[in-house]
C-alpha cells in the first residue's frame, strides 16, 4: 500500500501538522484544493501540506526556508527533504511526511522558521518578547540570574 492510499497514519500526521502550525500566533490553515492545505499568517502563506501533488506520490510539508537551508537539508538527506515544484526556486524546502518515522522536531523547527520569515514585524517582536520572558522565567526558577 502506498502512503497516499492511507499508510502510514496520513490523517493523524495531517492533524498533528495543522495543530503545530495553528499554535503559532495568528496562523491559519485553509483548504488549498481537494487534498492540500495552506498555512497563512495575516493572509501571507508560509507553508503547505500536500498530498500526492500532481501525482508525485508524496505526502509532504512545503515551507519557506532561510537562505541556504534548502540546499543543506536536501544535500544531507535527499530521502526526506526535496525541492518542491513552483516554490523551490524561491528557496522553499519540502519535507516528506509519508516516511516510516517523521522527525516532528524538524517539522516544528521548519514551521517556526517559515512563519518567522513571513510574519509581520509586530508579530515577530511579540514572539521574541514571549521567548525572552519564558527563558527569564525558567532561569529564575532554576535560581540563575
Amino acid at each position: 500500500m502506498s502512503p497516499v492510499d492511507g499508510s502510514p497514519d496520513v490523517a493523524g500526521r495531517r492533524m498533528r501538522l495543522v495543530a503545530l502550525c495553528r499554535a503559532l500566533p495568528e496562523a491559519e490553515a485553509e483548504s488549498a484544493g481537494t487534498q492540500h492545505l495552506s498555512f497563512k499568517v495575516r493572509k501571507r502563506i508560509f507553508a503547505y501540506y500536500t498530498c500526492d501533488h500532481h501525482g508525485d506520490g508524496r505526502i509532504a510539508f512545503w515551507c519557506k526556508a532561510p537562505p541556504g537551508e534548502q540546499g543543506r537539508l536536501v544535500g544531507e538527506d535527499p530521502e526526506r527533504y526535496f525541492v518542491p515544484p513552483y516554490v523551490g526556486p524561491r528557496g522553499w524546502v519540502g519535507l516528506r511526511l509519508d516516511t516510516r518515522r517523521v522527525d516532528w522536531r524538524a517539522v516544528k523547527d521548519l514551521a517556526f522558521a517559515a512563519y518567522f520569515l513571513t510574519a509581520p514585524d509586530s508579530l515577530r517582536r511579540r514572539i521574541e518578547r514571549e521567548t525572552t520572558a519564558r527563558r527569564s522565567s525558567r532561569s529564575a526558577r532554576r535560581g540563575k540570574p
